[in-house]
């Protein structure tokens, strides 16, 4: 039996939503958080920038050894204005950035990623998400392709840029993902649904033959 993994959902922090949609005024907000490391696959992520229009931004917070790496690469391809390395994000202040976001999305490319809690904690504020299909990971089945937001190949800069304009551009369609997001998140992800799972998994451990 697989056991998700239960979270609370975050509050929704209006006032800090707002400061910091208003920081980007007029744009689509992707946003990413995490270490920075290879295997979150940020370099294909900040590369799909160049493939959507100057209406979208892409945030990203976290730190790591890739910082230096992936800011030359932001400069290279000119999009200082476009994508920003946040840095360390406080916890208290992560559920604003998730809150304010228009699509999160998450570009990892190797099955050490093994799940994505982030992918849940978008989940329970209703954003809709953009995932990728990694070999013997969770990733793509905690983001249910067409039910909340849209699952793409890994290492496809092109393929991420198309999933999030197709969400991003098409009101009904980012409702309908936001909902689907929201409705997954308490039918499979809450911490009560993880005891209920658990309490099952243990009784018919206890009970073979039932």
């Amino acid at each position: 039996d697989f056991l998700p993994i239960g979270v609370d959902p975050h509050p929704w922090l209006a006032d800090e939503i707002e400061t910091i949609r208003e920081s980007y005024a007029g744009k689509k907000i992707i946003f990413n958080v995490g270490r920075l490391v290879p295997y979150k696959g940020y370099h294909h992520l900040i590369d799909s920038m160049r493939y959507l229009s100057d209406d979208y931004i892409l945030l990203i917070g976290g730190d790591g050894p890739l910082r230096g790496e992936l800011e030359a690469q932001i400069q290279q391809h000119g999009l200082q204005d476009r994508v920003k390395l946040l840095g360390f994000i406080p916890s208290k202040l992560k559920p604003a950035y998730f809150g304010a976001c228009d699509v999160f999305c998450l570009s990892s490319t190797v099955k050490t990623e093994a799940y994505a809690i982030v992918l849940v904690e978008a989940m329970s504020l209703s954003r809709p998400v953009v995932a990728t299909k990694i070999p013997e990971s969770g990733v793509s089945w905690v983001n249910e392709d067409g039910v909340s937001g849209i699952n793409v190949p890994v290492e496809d800069a092109p393929a991420l840029a198309e999933a999030i304009h197709k969400i991003c551009d098409d009101p009904e369609l980012w409702k309908t993902y936001s909902k689907g997001a929201r409705r997954r998140f308490y039918d499979v992800f809450t911490k009560d649904e993880m005891i209920n799972s658990l309490i099952n998994i243990y009784t018919e451990l206890l009970n073979p033959s039932k």
